[in-house]
C-alpha cells in the first residue's frame, strides 16, 4: 500500500491463488531436499504444536547446518516421525521425547540443556525428587564446562574424553541411586536416563556433534512467530505451504542466499525446465543425493 496506493488491493481469492502457485513452484525444491537430508551424517530433529482446520497439528523439523526441512503433520507419533526422516541411518540429535527411540540409541545424542531443564524441574518438585534434580545439575554443568573447553581448543578429543569419565561415573551413580525413587518423576528420568545413557556420550567421541539441540529449536522459532500471528493453516494445502516456504527460507538463510531471487526464480521456472533452483548447497549438487 506504502508504494502503489490503491492498486496493491487484492482478492483473497488473488492472495490464495499466489499461494497455490507459490506451492507448486517450490515443491521439486523441497522433495529434493527432504531427499537429501536422509544421506546426511548428522541431523538434529524436534516438533511443535501447530494448528491445520482449526485442529491441532504438528510441526517437525530436521535439520542440519545448511538444510532444514519441515513437515506437518495431525499426529505426534512415530509414524510421522518416519515420514519426515523415512530413510535417515546417521547420528540423530533430539530431546528425550519417547517418539525418537525408534532411532537406534547408538546413534543418537539427548540434548544435555533438555536434561538441564529435567533436573532444575525435579528440584523444583522438591521432596524425594530434589536430590536427583540438584545432584544433576551440578553434573550437567560440569558436561559443559569440558566441552566449552573443548570447543574452544583449550583441550583435545582425547582431552574431553578423559576429563568427561569421571563425570560419567558420578552420574551413574547418581541415577542408580534414584531408579526407586518415590517421586514418579525423579524414578522416571533415573531409569531413562540409564537406559540410553550411551546417547548421552555420542558428541565425546564422534566429530561434528553437539551436546545440545539447540540448532533444531532455533529453527522451530520462525515457525512459532508464523503460528502466533496467522493461527496455523486452514487446509493441507496451507499446510503444504507452509513446509515449503519454511524449508525455502530457512535453508537459504543458513547457506546466505536470496530468499526472493529464489522464490522468482522458481516461479519463472517451467515445468519442462530441467535446471530447476536447488536448496542444496552447490558443493553437494555435484554429488548424487
Amino acid at each position: 500500500m506504502a508504494l502503489f496506493g490503491e492498486k496493491a488491493r487484492i482478492s483473497v481469492g488473488t492472495v490464495s491463488a499466489m499461494e497455490k502457485r507459490t506451492s507448486e513452484a517450490l515443491a521439486p525444491a523441497y522433495e529434493e531436499a527432504l531427499a537429501k537430508i536422509q544421506n546426511a551424517d548428522v541431523v538434529n530433529a524436534d516438533e511443535t504444536s501447530w494448528r491445520e482446520s482449526n485442529r491441532l497439528a504438528w510441526l517437525w523439523a530436521a535439520v542440519t547446518p545448511l538444510v532444514k526441512v519441515f513437515r506437518i503433520d495431525k499426529h505426534r507419533n512415530r509414524e510421522a516421525f518416519r515420514k519426515l526422516l523415512f530413510a535417515f541411518d546417521g547420528i540423530l540429535g533430539t530431546d528425550r521425547f519417547s517418539v525418537y527411540r525408534v532411532h537406534d540409541k547408538e546413534r543418537r545424542q539427548l540434548c544435555w540443556a533438555h536434561i538441564l531443564r529435567n533436573f532444575l524441574g525435579l528440584e523444583e518438585l522438591g521432596g524425594t525428587a530434589k536430590s536427583l534434580g540438584v545432584g544433576g545439575q551440578r553434573i550437567v554443568k560440569a558436561v559443559f564446562r569440558e566441552w566449552y573447553r573443548f570447543r574452544d581448543g583449550e583441550i583435545t578429543r582425547r582431552g574431553l574424553q578423559r576429563r568427561l569419565a569421571p563425570i560419567r561415573l558420578r552420574l551413574q551413580r547418581l541415577l542408580r541411586r534414584h531408579v526407586n525413587n518415590p517421586a514418579a518423576p525423579a524414578r522416571k528420568i533415573a531409569k531413562d536416563l540409564r537406559e540410553y545413557g550411551s546417547a548421552l556420550w555420542t558428541f565425546a567421541r564422534v566429530e561434528g556433534i553437539d551436546p545440545t539441540n539447540n540448532i533444531a529449536e532455533r529453527a522451530l522459532r520462525k515457525a512459532v512467530l508464523w503460528r502466533k500471528s496467522s493461527f496455523g493453516s486452514a487446509s493441507r494445502a496451507g499446510s503444504r505451504f507452509v513446509e515449503r516456504m519454511l524449508t525455502v527460507c530457512e535453508s537459504l538463510r543458513a547457506q546466505g542466499r536470496s530468499i526472493l531471487d529464489f522464490i522468482e526464480q522458481s516461479i519463472r521456472t517451467r515445468p519442462s525446465d530441467r535446471v530447476r533452483p536447488s536448496l542444496l548447497p552447490a558443493a553437494s549438487r555435484a554429488r548424487p543425493a
